[in-house]
């Protein structure tokens, strides 16, 4: 059996270190399940910043009835009420349909006044793209989304409801339950195609957290010359920027790399 003094030796102080010992983030995703989007945060983040989760569980679209949005909305709440609670250093609410119900305008407010609740930051994935974006210039942006190309004009309408530009929305025409099957060239393939037809877009968007893009983003910047952001990279970074760990993150897009401060 291995000498267990001489492998606590060769950790060192890491054994003294809880998990998380630079930054916790807090994450309350709406999804089927939520299998790939750890593996994305651990690719991106910082050693040190960990992920806590919980997951708000939702089979079919995310484009529901009133009601059903009011029902999303307080459990997507009530997590981030939990992880604060856990001590975490920052929440991000997910469900950018649920958090921009009420506008941009309405979102941004939403998050101050949680924060007070709260006791910390509080972002959503929504309100950190529209920073992204502001931070990068965008002004055209493409949307390349992993669902049914039925929900191309809600993608392109919340867009709008930003402030930018939309230049063209494409689905792969997955379902959420099947997310996590999907393979990362399917990220690719798509933003190829859906920059090929619009060559006006300075900023491609990857607007869901549970598609695993991350090796889909610097090869698109490389070839096509714009900006990429995706959902869980927008997060990441707007939280890292929040708590004030600025360092550059190479390899994920020049929103992480060159890490401008959110606007």
């Amino acid at each position: 059996m291995p000498n267990e003094t001489n492998i606590a030796d060769k950790l060192g102080s890491g054994l003294d270190q809880p998990f998380g010992h630079v930054a916790r983030v807090g994450y309350a995703a709406v999804a089927y399940v939520a299998e790939v989007m750890p593996a994305a945060f651990y690719r991106m983040a910082p050693s040190g910043v960990s992920l806590a989760l919980l997951t708000i569980q939702r089979e079919g679209g995310s484009d529901g009835n009133v009601a059903e949005l009011d029902q999303i909305f307080d459990e997507v709440i009530a997590a981030g009420r939990s992880l604060a609670k856990a001590g975490v250093d920052v929440v991000v609410l997910g469900g950018r349909p649920v958090i921009l119900r009420r506008g941009m305008a309405g979102a941004e407010a939403l998050m101050k006044e949680l924060s007070a609740e709260f006791g910390v930051p509080v972002l959503s994935d929504a309100t950190a793209q529209a920073r992204a974006y502001r931070a990068l210039g965008s002004k055209r942006i493409a949307t390349a989304h992993p669902f049914l190309n039925e929900e191309n004009a809600r993608h392109e309408g919340q867009i709008r409801d930003m402030g930018f530009e939309p230049a063209g929305a494409l689905g792969y025409g997955s379902t959420r339950i099947a997310l996590s099957s999907l393979a990362p060239r399917t990220a690719l393939d798509l933003a190829r195609r859906l920059l090929k037809e619009h060559p006006e877009a300075d900023t491609l968007l990857f607007p869901c957290p549970h598609w695993y893009v991350v090796d889909a983003i610097q090869p698109i910047e490389d070839e096509f010359g714009v900006d990429v952001v995706s959902n869980f990279q927008a997060m990441l970074w707007d939280a890292l920027s929040t708590l004030g760990l600025r360092q550059p993150i190479t390899g994920f897009g020049r929103l992480l790399r060159e890490f401008p401060a959110p606007l």
